[in-house]
């Protein structure tokens, strides 16, 4: 792989304080959650692209994104480079829509944040947006380790997401 991936992914939190995540149903990433998002277009804007990728995986339209960070991630895979993404973090205030559970791209689903670890196979980027949300804007460079026994992130302050006791 000698290209790098950019896009956005996308931080919605309804009334309830639930975050939308989704459960990849296909590609490299099958099986895991994460947020919903997907590649920039050529001449897109990096909240554009969020939206456009919100409504299109989700039903959801936003009325109210911005742009909160932005992150580059290299990525591993059972301890083999099988990436390299530059990610913008888009937040929605306000959506409105039908939202659908189920699309090509997986099963949406609303969670508490408390609920996330109990998924399954999580992509450790997201406990690092949900971390850096809240002190935006951001931006850092990660590298992810994906396996079924172990995976997390590291920042390039020493963080590692998912924490860790």
């Amino acid at each position: 792989m000698s290209k790098i991936t950019v896009g956005s992914i996308v931080y919605v939190e309804d009334r309830e304080g639930r975050v939308l995540v989704q459960r990849r149903s296909g590609g490299a990433l099958s099986g895991y959650v994460g947020l919903p998002g997907g590649k920039v277009k050529l001449g897109e804007g990096c909240v554009e692209a969020g939206v456009r990728e919100l409504e299109e995986e989700t039903g959801l339209k936003a009325s109210d994104a911005r742009l909160v960070g932005a992150f580059s991630e290299v990525s591993y895979y059972k301890g083999k480079l099988n990436g390299h993404y530059v990610l913008f973090v888009i937040v929605v205030d306000r959506f409105e829509g039908s939202f659908t559970k189920d699309t090509k791209e997986g099963e949406n689903l609303w969670v508490k944040k408390t609920q996330i670890p109990s998924l399954g196979r999580v992509l450790p980027d997201l406990y690092f947006v949900l971390e850096s949300v809240k002190r935006a804007p951001f931006v850092e460079h990660l590298v992810r380790h994906l396996d079924e026994e172990n995976s997390y992130v590291l920042t390039t302050k020493g963080e590692i997401y998912p924490k860790r006791d």
